[in-house]
């Protein structure tokens, strides 16, 4: 079990990002994730920029800042089972290529999903 949790900051007026931390926020038994938006205070007290990283998720692990592909591995990891297979797995591809199809993904999000609307995550479920 982990002595402090992940801290996770994710644009909260986007669906695929809201929809993903709600994915990971059922599968976190352990409780070993706290979610927040990359704008709020929680993200400030972390050190985020003034208007936060909107470009990215953003995951503090103690001290150590995992954005990108890095961010989503720990992620994965700390889920366990299966998902830390996963990550073991991906970790033998490239940093470089994660990132990329990271990027892909992170440029088209508002694409794959509906509008900043259709949030799933709700109030009580963020650190703020």
């Amino acid at each position: 079990m982990r002595k402090t949790p992940l801290v996770v900051l994710i644009d909260g007026s986007c669906a695929l990002c809201n929809g993903t931390a709600a994915w990971l926020a059922c599968r976190d038994v352990a409780g070993a994730m706290v979610f927040a938006t990359n704008q709020g205070e929680v993200a400030r007290i972390a050190g985020e920029p003034a208007g936060g990283d909107m470009g990215t998720i953003v995951v503090w692990d103690g001290s150590r800042r995992l954005v990108r592909s890095a961010a989503v591995l720990a992620l994965l990891r700390t889920l366990g089972g299966g998902w830390r297979l996963l990550a073991w797995l991906a970790c033998l591809c490239p940093g470089t290529l994660r990132d990329f199809l990271y990027d892909q993904v992170a440029r088209r999000r508002h694409r794959f999903t509906g509008p900043a609307a259709c949030t799933r995550l709700s109030p009580h479920h963020l650190a703020e």
